[in-house]
């Protein structure tokens, strides 16, 4: 059951990958970010390092977050946020000594990608909160982008 959800699980990205790949350049906008802790997007874990950041303009709202190196990578689904008065950045959830991956602002003229929650992070905020016996919650780390 796990190796068959595994497969399932990388046969999806592999089909994600190439239907964002067959979109187009025109249908994309990149950030560039060089990310100097380990992080999670959705249920990957990604090593600190450069990252190219890909949003696919012409899908509901998909993501792709790539080692510049292309030895570690990650897609995930995200809510489309209306443009804000804030310059690009990158925005990360530290739960403990985890970080998430949460939002990608590529300009103050570009709309925002919000990621959803993941379950390991609601899952950490949760112990969090039970052995601090208080709210727990998580503190934002934020990273600007050139």
């Amino acid at each position: 059951d796990v190796m068959k959800r595994n497969l399932i699980g990388i046969l999806s990205l592999v089909a994600i990958s190439l239907m964002l790949n067959a979109a187009g350049a025109y249908a994309q906008s990149m950030v560039k970010a060089n990310v100097p802790f380990d992080f999670k997007v959705g249920s990957a874990q990604l090593p600190a390092g450069p990252y190219e950041i890909k949003v696919d303009s012409a899908s509901a709202a998909a993501i792709m977050v790539q080692n510049d190196e292309g030895k570690a990578g990650a897609l995930s689904n995200a809510r489309r946020e209306p443009a804000r008065d804030t310059q690009a950045k990158l925005v990360f959830h530290k739960v403990g000594n985890q970080y998430f991956l949460a939002e990608i602002w590529r300009s103050s003229q570009a709309e925002g990608m919000i990621l959803p929650t993941s379950k390991q992070e609601k899952e950490l905020e949760k112990e969090l909160q039970a052995s601090n016996g208080h709210k727990g919650g998580y503190e934002e780390v934020v990273l600007a982008l050139n």
